[in-house]
């Protein structure tokens, strides 16, 4: 074949190629822009139909007033950190309610002595608390042998101004000490049931009976503990003492009230007889 064919053939089959792929590559640009549109509708119809906020963790803050003597405030731990603040640090740390905790306790005190001063609607109006932790170590009562007639009439008071207030109430018996477990024990029996009685004349919904020092006792059998373990002096446990109950406690309120806030229910309760 002489050159200039030669020559020919080859332009021609050059046009030819780069016609072809000019035609590929502008197709090739048509779907790309199609499907790229059609990602952007679909992301677009997406977040338009998507809840405000459903794609994050909502958070939630409540306020828990503590009402209690030295146990409930922290006594023999080395920083005052209760059974109680444990288990609300940790429900803190591990749901999404952010726990404010408002520490109302008296050391030394009793649901009588509290009556006597008159503070609580004091507290209850300033502080507005969501959740009321009612958790006297009954000891006081027990030494100063507190007729069950005041005792019940005090511990009734403070579950009715709490209600009234709005705020659900959780009844949390105290960890054992070697009070509790031995010579005090069945005395300290008696104003539990009473309080079990108390509480329930209320009809409520919004109130609540963990019975702490009775999970304790249990945990401590089936591991072969004796108070000994969690001894801080006679009326109150060591730091391991607070760390257990707290532990106990924050099982408890978990299985009892999930993951979410403690919320009060309205209209559910009814007067209780004084």
């Amino acid at each position: 074949m002489k050159p200039e064919k030669v020559q020919n053939k080859v332009q021609r089959y050059k046009k030819i190629r780069n016609t072809v792929t000019y035609v590929i590559c502008a197709a090739a640009l048509v779907l790309g822009g199609w499907a790229l549109a059609k990602v952007q509708s679909s992301n677009k119809a997406l977040l338009e139909t998507t809840p405000p906020n459903s794609l994050q963790d909502k958070l939630t803050t409540e306020k828990v007033m503590i009402i209690g003597g030295s146990m409930a405030h922290g006594w023999k731990d080395p920083n005052d950190n209760s059974y109680l603040k444990r288990a609300f640090a940790s429900l803190s740390d591990s749901t999404n309610t952010n726990w404010v905790y408002d520490d109302r306790t008296t050391v030394g005190g009793s649901p009588v002595s509290l009556q006597k001063k008159a503070t609580l609607q004091t507290w209850l109006d300033k502080d507005k608390p969501q959740v009321v932790v009612i958790s006297w170590g009954l000891l006081n009562d027990v030494y100063d042998k507190t007729p069950m007639n005041k005792f019940n009439a005090a511990f009734k008071d403070e579950i009715k101004k709490s209600l009234a207030a709005h705020a659900v109430v959780l009844i949390v018996t105290s960890p054992v000490t070697k009070a509790t477990a031995l010579y005090d024990h069945d005395q300290v029996e008696q104003y539990i049931q009473n309080e079990v009685k108390d509480a329930s004349a209320f009809h409520s919904k919004n109130i609540y009976f963990i019975d702490l020092n009775s999970t304790m006792s249990t945990y401590m059998k089936a591991h072969n503990q004796t108070w000994q373990m969690y001894y801080g002096d006679s009326w109150h446990p060591n730091q391991a003492g607070h760390e257990l109950g707290g532990k106990l406690l924050y099982n408890e309120l978990i299985q009892t009230f999930g993951t979410g806030p403690i919320l009060y229910k309205r209209n559910t309760a009814k007067s209780a007889q004084s």
